[in-house]
């Protein structure tokens, strides 16, 4: 399961960045290797929501700062 919501997740960030896909490690900070700013981090929060049918909270990336964190979010959230 997670290398089918890592490859869904990824899909959504490359949309929205002008990284490589190689460059989307689990390891990536959204803001300090991606560049996400706060306005970004909202969108890409709702686009989550829509794409895994999903409710996060709006501080999510306050808690959650890299891919790999957020995909477990968002598995431990799928498998409930």
């Amino acid at each position: 399961m997670y290398s089918s919501i890592y490859r869904r997740f990824i899909g959504l960030v490359s949309e929205m960045t002008k990284a490589k896909r190689k460059d989307l490690t689990i390891n990536a900070y959204f803001e300090k290797d991606l560049g996400f700013d706060k306005k970004n981090l909202e969108i890409l929060r709702k686009k989550i929501e829509d794409e895994f049918r999903l409710k996060l909270p709006k501080n999510i990336f306050k808690e959650f700062n890299t891919i790999g964190e957020i995909i477990g979010f968002i598995e431990a959230e799928i498998v409930r």
